[in-house]
């Protein structure tokens, strides 16, 4: 997420909080939606980005 928009949800545009998760292996920040629960972290925001050409999928 840009800096700018930190604080604003980009599904809902409703508050973001900035919280500590925690799966079987990893601990990591994100960026969290207070509405939705959209969750945002760096890989989430990095693949998001414009310009990003999207691969295309084998039929089947």
């Amino acid at each position: 997420m840009t800096r700018r928009h930190r604080n604003r949800c980009p599904r809902c545009s409703g508050a973001m909080v900035y919280e500590r998760f925690q799966d079987m292996l990893d601990l990591f920040y994100a960026w969290r939606c207070l509405n939705c629960g959209e969750i945002v972290d760096p890989v989430v925001a990095r693949n998001r980005e414009p310009g990003k050409t999207l691969k295309k999928r084998a039929a089947g």
